[in-house]
């Protein structure tokens, strides 16, 4: 009777331990999903010294503590991202802030291009008059129209100038920085060597050394009247191995009242993208960034012809923002753009985004930026 009831005992045993397996596993399975569940949060990040390492194993892209490319960032960021925050899922959002390389000062290379302006080229470009009035701002947009450039390049351009009495023919030179793109230069005169700077040539012993010498000269004689933020590219020459002169360029930004060398203030930038994240894994923003070109003004001033807008634009090359009956509104510009990027090769998906840049005049030379975004089919303000 003894072992009937072990047997009974036994068996009960085995029912109950059976039967309990079911609720337990359902608990871990709940415990299982709620782990694989994803917090949806927005995120303002700064990357580290750590997270540049993660994103250069990814992708190779950010060895030196920072991003040289937009593509680099698109890149980076993401694995940075899913390293950081794995608990984050679709919805998620991510305004990341990071260092960005813009290219070092330009030296100057041994291949230029040497054009003459013809009257097809300033009607082209919009010049009306058939000649350039602002050496800043001609120059690089007739130099950007000739050719793309690399970095260091130069481009001497035989034209006429309007003096603002009259008209005379002169060679005007540009550079190709990687920065800032094509840019009119300031060519240091050759009794400004010893008059100015107590130099027994006409050149500097290195090309270093006038690169750091520069901006003296540039302080003292050309800082009047010039606008915050304002770009400069400027020659010199210098004694290289004993040859004789040899010129070179430096990169110089009119910051706080100063002329600033460029690698030593604005090489490297603090720049910030949007990421969201798709339920997979971090994407960049959509909105494309597009600086108006001289071929654009020109389209537009077409577009306008006809009318003191359009007439302004095609004269002059930008917005007139300072009033008047030529002046370009908010409203105007916005429509204007909106035309452009219906009728160039532009991306035109719905909420597509572009943060666009344009060059105009309020009595000095501005840019400002326009962020539109496409809505039913239209292009609107985004704010």
């Amino acid at each position: 009777m003894k072992f009937k009831n072990y047997l009974r005992y036994a068996a009960a045993l085995l029912a109950l331990v059976m039967v309990s397996c079911d609720p337990l596993e359902d608990v871990f399975t709940e415990l299982d999903e709620a782990a694989s569940d994803k917090i949806v949060a927005d995120l303002n990040i700064t990357l580290t010294d750590d997270d540049y390492e993660v994103a250069d194993d990814a992708c190779s892209c950010a060895r030196f503590g920072n991003f040289s490319s937009l593509d680099d960032v698109k890149a980076g960021v993401p694995a940075v991202l899913n390293n950081n925050y794995p608990h984050l899922g679709d919805g998620s959002s991510a305004i990341v802030n990071y260092e960005f390389y813009n290219g070092s000062s330009p030296d100057l290379r041994r291949d230029q291009f040497i054009f003459t302006v013809t009257e097809a080229e300033y009607d082209a470009l919009g010049f009306g008059f058939g000649n350039f009035s602002n050496l800043s701002r001609d120059i690089p947009i007739y130099a950007a129209f000739k050719e793309e450039g690399r970095d260091g390049q130069y481009m001497d351009i035989t034209h006429d100038f309007w003096t603002g009495s009259t008209v005379v023919e002169m060679t005007s030179r540009a550079v190709y920085t990687v920065a800032y793109g094509w840019q009119w230069t300031f060519i240091l005169p050759d009794d400004a060597y010893g008059d100015f700077f107590n130099e027994s040539g006409i050149d500097f012993s290195s090309s270093s050394e006038g690169r750091e010498k520069m901006p003296v000269y540039l302080n003292e004689f050309m800082s009047r009247f010039v606008d915050e933020g304002s770009v400069l590219v400027a020659q010199y020459n210098h004694d290289d191995n004993n040859e004789g002169p040899t010129p070179d360029v430096g990169l110089y930004i009119f910051s706080g009242g100063e002329w600033l060398l460029y690698n030593d203030h604005f090489q490297i930038s603090n720049e910030s993208l949007s990421f969201g994240h798709d339920g997979t894994t971090w994407v960049p923003d959509n909105t494309i960034k597009y600086t108006v070109t001289a071929a654009d003004y020109t389209a537009i001033a077409a577009q306008y012809a006809g009318t003191p807008n359009g007439d302004n634009l095609a004269r002059f090359g930008n917005f007139n923002r300072q009033g008047g009956g030529t002046h370009w509104s908010d409203e105007a510009i916005i429509e204007a753009l909106g035309w452009l990027l219906e009728n160039g090769n532009f991306v035109n998906e719905e909420g597509q985004k572009y943060l666009i840049t344009t060059a105009g005049y309020n009595g000095a030379n501005i840019t400002e930026v326009w962020s539109l975004i496409r809505t039913s089919g239209a292009w609107v303000l985004n704010n």
